[in-house]
């Protein structure tokens, strides 16, 4: 399981317009990540993070036409990190 954060910039949407999409989307989402937590950073960017189980099925999600056609309506642009736990 991976441990992902992302953060999501919207050039042409609100915070609010955008998680009321996402929050949409939630039972596809839920076949491939869950412990989701999303924050809001300001009107125009917000940060996740999630347990990816299936990273496959996130990358196809991202490479879905539908996935596109939203992602340009709303101006998005997502960063995607694996995070790793901290040597100690």
């Amino acid at each position: 399981m991976l441990n992902t954060m992302v953060i999501i910039k919207m050039n042409n949407c609100t915070y609010d317009e955008w998680k009321k999409a996402f929050d949409a989307d939630s039972a596809s989402d839920a076949e491939f990540m869950r412990d989701v937590i999303v924050g809001k950073v300001d009107d125009h960017t917000a940060i996740c993070s999630m347990d990816v189980f299936d990273p496959e099925k996130m990358q196809a999600m991202f490479e879905d036409p539908e996935m596109k056609k939203i992602e340009e309506e709303m101006g998005l642009v997502h960063e995607v990190y694996q995070l790793q736990p901290m040597q100690g």
